[in-house]
């Protein structure tokens, strides 16, 4: 079942670096949290998540130290009827997953899952995952094909290297402020959505923001693609497939980007704040290349009716599909 609101994945939060007892034996630990709506740091050793009733998480707790030494991980506790966790021992760093799934009638509930992480030489210490579950996610409404799609289909068609478009693909009327020589146009869009996360760094005091979560989409939207019946050959098609592969090309620019952006600030907010700036920034730097290029695509191949420049440009597309850093960025 399809849900409205997306999930957090891979989000990463690392907690300071802790140290005590005797010699210079330090443990540091860090969370990964796939599939949970938000988490926040609650404390040095306490990571809060919310998580939708019957939605699937996984949590990995990382422990290391220095210098390396043998490390253990073992659960404490677990809530009654969920999944029993599982210890970790290793040289250096170890690493144990947690996957659960929070079951009917745990709505309004908070939970946790505690582990104690110790080493020779320190004191052992206690590691707390805490889970307020919240009510199921709804369902998705259907959404509202354009006017003669096939039934069940949505407007909105994801790029996939697994299903190159069609010419049933096409459902919009030609604009009446078309290209003369077009005999085709797909519309394409890029989008992104993000969730932030903030940690106080204790030792300046300052607040870091890191992005929790990123979804980068690159669509066909059917509804607004149209072609003249006479110009639907196998080549134009390929023409405005090239268009698509280009919307996906700068898509994997945009998340490479935004996957390595960050900031700080004195307060939450700013850090934050900043980061979503700097991502703003960079979608609008990236959908002008994206834009610049589609145009230079249309203009040098005459829409695909120059069949050698046609050719050199898809022989340009897939080399950018493999490597997304040789496209042009202005």
């Amino acid at each position: 079942m399809r849900r409205c609101l997306g999930f957090v994945l891979g989000a990463v939060w690392a907690a300071a670096a802790l140290g005590w007892g005797q010699g210079a034996v330090t443990l540091r630990w860090s969370w990964k949290v796939e599939a949970a709506r938000s988490c926040s740091l609650g404390g040095g050793t306490l990571l809060l998540c919310q998580v939708s009733e019957g939605s699937s998480a996984s949590v990995s707790l990382s422990v290391s130290s220095d210098p390396a030494c043998t490390v253990h991980v073992a659960p404490v506790s677990a809530p009654p009827g969920w999944p029993a966790a599982s210890p970790a021992s290793g040289w250096g760093r170890v690493t144990t997953v947690y996957a659960f799934s929070p079951p009917p009638g745990s709505a309004g509930r908070r939970v946790e899952i505690v582990y104690r992480a110790w080493t020779d030489g320190i004191p052992s210490l206690d590691l707390k995952l805490a889970v307020e579950v919240s009510a199921p996610l709804p369902s998705c409404p259907p959404a509202t094909p354009a006017p003669g799609a096939p039934p069940g289909t949505e407007a909105r068609l994801p790029w996939s290297a697994h299903r190159p478009i069609t010419w049933d693909d096409f459902w919009g009327p030609p604009p009446a402020d078309r290209d003369p020589t077009a005999g085709a146009g797909i519309a394409t869009v890029l989008a992104f959505d993000l969730t932030v996360v903030t940690a106080r760094d204790p030792g300046t005091g300052m607040w870091q923001a890191g992005i929790a979560s990123l979804l980068v989409t690159a669509a066909m939207e059917r509804d607004r693609s149209w072609a003249l019946p006479e110009r639907r050959t196998a080549a134009a098609l390929a023409h405005e497939q090239g268009h698509f592969d280009l919307a996906e090309v700068y898509r994997r620019i945009l998340d490479r980007e935004l996957r390595g952006l960050s900031a700080d600030g004195w307060a939450a907010a700013d850090a934050e704040q900043e980061l979503r700036t700097r991502a703003g920034e960079a979608f609008r730097r990236v959908s002008a290349g994206h834009s610049e290029v589609q145009a230079l695509y249309d203009g040098e191949t005459d829409h695909g009716r120059d069949t050698a420049r046609q050719m050199a440009w898809e022989r340009w597309i897939a080399a950018w599909l493999r490597e997304p850093g040789l496209a042009p960025l202005p």
